[in-house]
């Protein structure tokens, strides 16, 4: 069952004053166990919905809508499917000790739900029985698999869990059943570079259309957990995986139209290379992955940049990581050219992580406060919001009402794309 957190304003749902708390148990006779169940059977145009308070006292509320308008339900947070894989390089063990962050970001979730909701990447080696069954029946496609080796000894080796060797037989069983996947490659130093990524890469190419995407990212330590053995790669070690990863491109885009292979932007920066335009990406959306998202900055603010109006003598400081500052600058001068305004980024070392993490949505509010406090005189202030989470708090639990308090008379904003501010002033 699920428990109604709240409504949507307007919704099927607030009409019919469905409470916070109310459980619902079951849609047309089928049993609701979390909130893709919801999803997945509201989507008919007559339902029999039952429900039951907390009192224990049940409700049977019959209801017909159109079939692709939502009940507008907003469940409470289901129960994550953790991580059973003791990889080395898990971000989720690079986490400071001592809970200083938010308690959420101390679950190693491998789920496959919100692999299908929210592109979450995934390993397939905490599947049951009955969630095969249900990936089919469901048709969660496309899932988000984190692949690292199609070699089942290097796979192991990487993820130290028996079930991580069958990773062949697990693409083989999706692909059977027209599930699409976007697969990932966590690139390891003398793990699984060099011979193994042209193996991994010429496998799941073989694999046709069934794979529709693969991302090769260079592993993110942090100095909690550095020590664990593994390293970073080296700028040498770098180009030699973009010359493999190039290869496989031209064949790809030469037999598919597609380059279907992409290197994340963290790859050519520790290369000494600059990321590729957006033509690379072939439109795919992976920026969750870091798969082109300097190209999409660069490309949104020059597609926006004629809304901008005049601002002449506004004082606007960008905060960003060590990774994106460059970008931020030369962004920052065309923005200044077009509004008269004077424009600076600040490219900021990250004191939650290391220096060896260089991302802006993983700064902290600390290192964003401390930033503000360094920087010079300004008016407005932006940062990226994928620094925050649904509820505006930066990973250390600081509020961004806590950081615009320690500004007063000035603008502390998040943004996408610098412009989705800009333009309101």
């Amino acid at each position: 069952m699920i428990r109604i957190a709240r409504v949507e304003p307007g919704s099927i749902a607030a009409d019919l004053e469905l409470p916070a708390g109310l459980a619902v148990l079951e849609i047309n006779g089928r049993p609701i166990r979390d909130s893709l169940d919801l999803l997945f059977h509201q989507a008919e145009s007559s339902l029999r919905v039952l429900a039951e308070q907390r009192s224990g006292e049940r409700l049977l509320l019959e209801i017909e809508k159109p079939v692709d308008e939502p009940l507008g339900i907003i469940p409470e947070p289901d129960k994550i499917r953790r991580c059973t894989n003791a990889c080395p390089f898990c971000f989720v063990k690079g986490n400071p000790k001592l809970d200083k962050l938010r308690a959420p970001l101390y679950v190693k979730d491998d789920d496959y739900r919100l692999s299908f909701l929210h592109g979450h990447y995934i390993t397939l080696t905490n599947l049951r029985p009955d969630d095969w069954d249900r990936i089919f029946e469901q048709r969660l496609s496309p899932l988000y698999v984190s692949v690292h080796a199609t070699d089942s000894d290097v796979r192991l080796a990487m993820l130290k869990n028996p079930r991580s060797a069958n990773i062949g037989e697990d693409l083989d069983r999706l692909s059977a059943e027209g599930i699409l996947v976007h697969a990932q490659v966590v690139l390891c130093p003398d793990v699984n570079d060099g011979p193994h990524l042209t193996r991994t890469m010429e496998d799941l190419y073989q694999r046709g259309d069934a794979i529709r995407s693969l991302s090769i990212v260079p592993v993110g330590l942090t100095i909690w957990n550095a020590g664990r053995g593994g390293r970073a790669l080296a700028p040498t070690e770098c180009r030699a995986a973009l010359a493999a990863i190039d290869a496989i491109r031209t064949r790809a885009l030469a037999e598919r139209g597609t380059g279907w292979c992409y290197a994340a932007d963290e790859m050519y920066l520790q290369a000494g290379l600059e990321p590729p335009g957006p033509d690379y990406f072939d439109d795919q959306e992976l920026e969750s992955n870091g798969v082109g998202a300097i190209s999409s900055l660069t490309h949104d603010v020059g597609r926006r940049l004629g809304e901008l109006g005049a601002l002449p003598g506004r004082r606007v400081v960008a905060v960003t990581g060590l990774s994106m500052g460059p970008t931020l600058s030369g962004l920052g001068d065309r923005i200044a050219r077009r509004t008269g305004a004077e424009v600076s980024a600040v490219g900021v070392e990250n004191t939650l992580y290391g220096p060896m993490v260089t991302t802006a949505g993983l700064l902290s509010g600390a290192d964003h406060r401390n930033a503000l406090r360094e920087a010079e005189e300004f008016d407005v202030a932006l940062f990226s919001a994928q620094a925050l989470n649904d509820d505006d708090f930066f990973l250390d639990d600081v509020s961004l009402s806590e950081l615009r308090a320690d500004f007063p008379g000035r603008r502390i904003e998040p943004s996408r794309d610098f412009v989705d501010v800009l333009s309101r002033l």
